[in-house]
């Protein structure tokens, strides 16, 4: 189902990612990747009063999406 993400979200969800995703990219964090991200997603997550869990899940759709945007599976 992942090569679906894109196609069955509403523009109001994938709004909501693209929001997300601009917050993970500008939370502050350190150079460690992996303590980076869990830091910048707690960033995301406090921000939007969201749950670490839905604030991951956020940042994941969204980079899924550009990843089939990428693939010319689903249209921007």
């Amino acid at each position: 189902m992942p090569e679906l993400r894109g196609v069955q979200a509403t523009d109001e969800v994938k709004e909501e990612w693209t929001y997300a995703y601009k917050l993970y990219k500008a939370a502050p964090g350190d150079r460690n990747p992996k303590n980076d991200r869990a830091k910048r997603i707690d960033y995301v997550a406090e921000k939007m009063n969201l749950t670490h869990k839905q604030a991951k899940r956020r940042v994941r759709n969204y980079e899924s999406w550009q990843r089939n945007i990428k693939k010319r599976l689903v249209e921007p």
